[in-house]
């Protein structure tokens, strides 16, 4: 059975839990070669899919019509088969620290008389709102996946760019190690006019250039859906956490406890299901929403 949800996703170097996508490709050629390939396998039994979820050849079809440079204004859930891995010579040193994958998928299963030429680069992939995988055995060559991503054409490579997170899997294991983000009981609505959710908030960071800053700190209400699992800086006293709202996360980087210095005091006070709202100015870092050195003003946590 899938085990399928939906989800809604740092300056300092040394304690970012993410890294960019890749850089400018605007000398890339426009298109793709268009590849003649069997139709997609039948999903497995008992699978259940976001509304809207897309095959790998329609997100390359998707990609053909982008220029080289160019990423879709919208996100999309594409679903496929884990065919292979495309990891760094440093991949194994950098797994711990980083916590995500570069994956490929297509639209065939592994039985499949003819198997699809086409593939689809997960760049980057993290576990459900942006949560760091744990081991590697959460995600295997023939494991049917569904993740949510923007589109690009990098190089020639389809694949995708900024937030890139699996929603769900039929490895089991996934299931285990996730089993916080999946058991998440419901999502929040702003609520006063000046709040946005982790989507509009998104939204908002995309019309800003690579590592530029909004003009003005914003509001955002949503769950939280994975804490980093760094320790509490006990210089400064904030903690890195992420936050949802059903379709997407944003990555409140540093995050101070209810004023611009507020010291948390320990880890407890902030885990995943509590309602918050927090408060800053927001980021582009790589296509990443991320609140950053924001504050975090309510919560549902009984330890705030």
């Amino acid at each position: 059975m899938l085990i399928a949800i939906v989800a809604m996703v740092m300056i300092s170097c040394e304690e970012k839990s993410n890294m960019p996508s890749p850089g400018e490709n605007a000398l890339i050629p426009d298109s793709v070669p268009v590849i003649v390939d069997p139709d997609p396998s039948p999903d497995p039994e008992g699978a259940i899919l976001p509304e809207g979820t897309i095959n790998v050849h329609e997100a390359c079809a998707i990609a053909r019509k982008l220029h080289g440079s160019e990423v879709t204004e919208q996100a999309y859930y594409i679903k496929g088969w884990v065919t292979g891995f495309n990891r760094s010579d440093s991949f194994d040193e950098d797994f711990p620290k980083y916590g995500n994958d570069f994956v490929y998928i297509t639209a065939t299963a592994p039985d499949a008389p003819i198997a699809s030429k086409r593939q689809f680069l997960a760049y980057r992939l993290l576990g459900p709102y942006g949560a760091k995988y744990k081991d590697k055995e959460a995600i295997k060559v023939g494991d049917f996946i569904v993740i949510r991503c923007y589109i690009t054409n990098y190089g020639g490579t389809i694949e995708s760019s900024g937030v890139c997170y699996q929603v769900g899997s039929t490895n089991e294991h996934f299931g285990e190690m996730f089993a916080a983000q999946l058991a998440i009981p419901g999502w929040v609505e702003p609520q006063a006019e000046d709040e946005y959710s982790a989507s509009e908030a998104e939204a908002l960071a995309h019309t800003l250039p690579d590592r530029a800053t909004s003009d003005d700190p914003i509001k955002i209400r949503g769950v939280v859906a994975y804490v980093s699992d760094t320790v509490l800086n006990t210089q400064y006293g904030n903690i890195t956490f992420n936050i949802a709202d059903g379709s997407t996360y944003v990555n409140c980087y540093q995050t101070f406890y209810k004023t611009e210095s507020g010291k948390f005091k320990n880890l407890n006070q902030v885990a995943v299901g509590d309602t918050v709202l927090v408060e800053g100015v927001v980021q582009n870092y790589g296509g990443i929403c991320e609140p950053y050195r924001a504050v975090l003003k309510e919560s549902s946590n009984p330890n705030f």
